[in-house]
């Protein structure tokens, strides 16, 4: 084995990018990366037991030569014996559809590709041809848009099922491989279309660096990510243990934290949680920048009410009070006004469930006399007692009991208290999300006197007294969904 095809093993058994029988799809463009990165992985199969399977992707950029481009890699397949598959679109009128820039509209129709292929073919790999060189310039791109450690790391050598079994290898050593071993490729015009942000990067910018400045750029922008690199596990780490102690909910499409526990972090960790929580719910972020992570944290930090804000790629959030709520794919509804207008009314039996679909709860119900239970005994129970249960006076009560939404100008007289309150003003100063007030059911007796804000607050008029000789229990449950 030569020392490329060394080192290349050396990679590749360093970050575990490769198991014995794996399926393999090598992305195969024609150019001298793609070609080398073919070529290696054929040599290794032997060693490694791997079925190969070539993907090419005819951009429609180039008109003839990317056609010509195309039919030397599917020959070059066939003379191999590997599989050999392609798609062909024009990314340019993509681009123009999906209002994305013609780089974008490429790298996605090329993962969706070999996404698919890795489906058909029941694959454990994709192949990519990044090499050191790409490292070099993706780092660089990111400092100059601006980025965090995050972006320092550069491109990943193994990331779920996406290997880059070159990534340690520069451009010269590839070309220099291809030289030896006698490896056609082609050369992409469009590399040194200079209207292209990367070919900036690369054939201006990264010379004139190395020229005139520091000679050492292309090693020290490696050297850069390797410790940005290896720091960030320890920091993932770290913010795995303090996001953990954030959360308070997480379901596929959203997430909701607690914005005290994230306010009392510093704010290095408030950045990374707000970050991780993001991508908990989409894992691609590339338009999401310091500017939003930081607009977040703000809004957390004011001591107001109920604030929205939508960010780029469908992510929005709101901020109520005490939760911060980071939804995907679906708005966030803004103009709440915590009343519910569809004026529904459920009566609640008694000795039995009953299931409010409204306010996603159960209310459960028992009834205790003073001939089985010791008002001493239940006394103790307060101390103890939840939002999500009630005692009442069952005398006090006029029946048939209800369950309806909250009305406008609803008063009740809240537990302790002697004076009357407007059910807004109380939740104004419980200081509860507007999104949670339209859900609140209210729990009122036959001549709708509000007996119960369910979950909240009792009515000081049907509270236990020493007088009390017969107990109406409640017991709210919650049923699960994953809307909010």
């Amino acid at each position: 084995m030569d020392k490329f095809l060394k080192k290349i093993n050396e990679t590749i058994k360093k970050y575990g990018m490769i198991d014995w029988g794996d399926k393999i799809i090598i992305a195969v463009s024609g150019g001298p990366d793609s070609m080398c990165l073919l070529d290696v992985l054929n040599r290794l199969k032997q060693q490694y037991n791997l079925f190969l399977i070539v993907a090419h992707v005819n951009h429609g950029i180039r008109g003839s030569q990317s056609d010509l481009e195309a039919r030397y890699v599917r020959l070059k397949s066939y003379k191999l014996r590997i599989p050999f598959e392609q798609i062909s679109v024009s990314i340019p009128d993509i681009a123009k559809k999906e209002n994305i820039s013609i780089e974008q509209a490429g790298r996605k129709i090329r993962y969706f590709f070999y996404n698919e292929l890795k489906l058909k073919y029941q694959a454990q790999k994709v192949a990519i041809g990044h090499h050191s060189n790409d490292q070099i310039e993706t780092v660089l791109m990111r400092i100059i848009r601006g980025t965090g450690l995050e972006g320092l790391t550069g491109i990943p050598a193994k990331r779920e099922h996406y290997i880059r079994p070159l990534l340690e290898c520069s451009r010269s050593e590839i070309e220099d491989y291809c030289y030896k071993n006698k490896i056609i490729y082609f050369l992409d015009s469009s590399n040194e279309d200079q209207k292209y942000f990367r070919n900036k990067i690369r054939n201006a910018l990264l010379p004139l660096i190395a020229k005139e400045y520091n000679s050492s750029i292309y090693s020290n922008l490696l050297q850069l990510q390797d410790i940005a690199q290896e720091e960030l596990i320890l920091l993932r780490t770290i913010t795995e243990k303090y996001y953990l102690e954030t959360l308070i909910k997480k379901y596929k499409n959203w997430i909701k934290l607690d914005i005290q526990k994230l306010k009392n972090h510093p704010v290095a960790l408030q950045r990374r949680i707000l970050r991780k929580s993001l991508k908990q719910i989409k894992f691609n972020l590339d338009n999401i920048n310091y500017r939003h992570i930081e607009k977040i944290r703000r809004i957390c930090l004011k001591n107001d009410g109920e604030k929205y804000y939508n960010l780029p790629g469908k992510l929005s959030i709101r901020k109520s009070y005490s939760e911060l709520l980071l939804k995907y794919n679906e708005v966030i509804k803004k103009k709440d006004t915590g009343y519910s207008f569809d004026n529904w009314k459920v009566e609640l039996p008694l000795y039995k469930t009953k299931k409010i679909p409204k306010i996603s709860a159960i209310i459960s119900s028992k009834i205790y006399e003073y001939d089985n239970i010791n008002i001493k005994d239940l006394k103790k129970l307060f101390n103890n007692i939840s939002k999500n249960e009630a005692y009442i006076d069952f005398d006090k009560l006029l029946f048939p009991l209800s369950i309806r939404a909250r009305n406008f100008g609803d008063k009740f007289k809240p537990l302790n208290s002697n004076y009357y309150k407007k059910i807004k003003s109380y939740f104004i100063d419980e200081k509860i999300p507007l999104y949670k007030r339209g859900k609140c059911g209210i729990l009122v007796d036959g001549q709708d006197r509000i007996v119960w804000i369910i979950g909240l607050q009792l009515d000081d008029r049907y509270k236990i007294t020493e007088n009390t000789k017969k107990i109406l229990y409640l017991k709210k449950e919650d049923y699960q969904t994953e809307t909010k």
